[in-house]
């Protein structure tokens, strides 16, 4: 019997090793995943991903020196420089192309005490010691919910209950499947991200802006999804099962971010009477990239 024993551990060497590099292969998929289709905007000590919304915040403290003349760490300072930086960040987010969150909120108390707020409530995702007790702290935050309602232009109100059939004399073609969503694809025109873009025809008609978007659903999950890869577009929930695609031509408009579709496209759109459902609810996706 205890000639088989070097066999056996051998063998439970060889199914933990097995074990220890799947658990571990399973975490570089993921990210490489996260990284292909994510529309992450980095920055000095922080990111914005614009396509969960979430914005991450790095603060960085040295040790203090207490009444013993003792170094020792000083996680509430990286804390402090964590939120103040986490606020810059807010603060230089576009609401359209020349208007930042800053500039927007500024001599507005109010605004001004929910970004702070926002900063405040962010939650600790990693928190790092050195040997010499120096702390780096990266706190994380979202900006659905209550910033969104914050920094939103007014003009995006609350729409009543929409019956998708507007008008006596519309119809429906029994054998044509509604469209579900929208996806716009704008690669390559070197889109940067906003909390608010617009879309016109190339007539200027305003195709997708505050008149269609209902409050409820830009608050909760913004005015559009931004992603970086048409795969996973097609396959987001937000859009459904089957989403109108569009390409969009050009950037355009001093005021507002505004994307540029074709006369055809737009003409395509406003067909689908089933658009004012889904734009009304942001069920709109802009695929960014190169």
């Amino acid at each position: 019997m205890t000639s088989f024993a070097p066999a056996i551990r051998l063998i439970w060497l060889f199914l933990w090793v097995c074990l220890w590099a799947a658990a571990f292969s399973v975490p570089a998929s993921g990210d490489q995943v996260f990284k292909n289709h994510h529309c992450i905007t980095s920055l000095d000590r922080g990111t914005i991903n614009w396509t969960t919304g979430t914005i991450t915040a790095t603060g960085r403290a040295e040790p203090r020196t207490n009444k013993d003349n003792i170094h020792e760490a000083d996680p509430g300072s990286a804390r402090a420089d964590a939120n103040r930086r986490l606020i810059d960040i807010l603060k230089g987010i576009r609401i359209h192309n020349d208007l930042k969150v800053g500039q927007y909120a500024a001599g507005n108390d109010a605004i001004l005490a929910g970004i702070e707020k926002t900063a405040r409530d962010a939650v600790i995702i990693r928190q790092y010691y050195t040997s010499a007790m120096d702390v780096e702290l990266t706190v994380q935050t979202r900006i659905f919910g209550g910033f969104l309602q914050l920094v939103l232009p007014d003009d995006i109100r609350q729409i009543p209950k929409i019956n998708p059939d507007i008008g006596p004399n519309a119809q429906t073609d029994p054998g044509k499947i509604p469209f579900t969503g929208l996806i716009l694809d704008i690669r390559g025109l070197g889109f940067e991200p906003v909390l608010y873009p617009v879309i016109v025809s190339e007539q200027g008609r305003t195709i997708y802006s505050a008149v269609f978007i209902s409050r409820e659903f830009a608050v909760q999950q913004g005015v559009c999804k931004y992603l970086c890869d048409m795969d996973s577009a097609l396959q987001d929930p937000r859009v459904g099962s089957h989403p109108l695609v569009l390409k969009g031509l050009r950037k355009s408009g001093k005021k507002n971010t505004a994307i540029v579709i074709s006369m055809a496209d737009a003409k395509q759109l406003e067909q689908a009477t089933e658009r004012h459902l889904f734009l009304k609810q942001c069920r709109v996706i802009f695929v960014t990239g190169d």
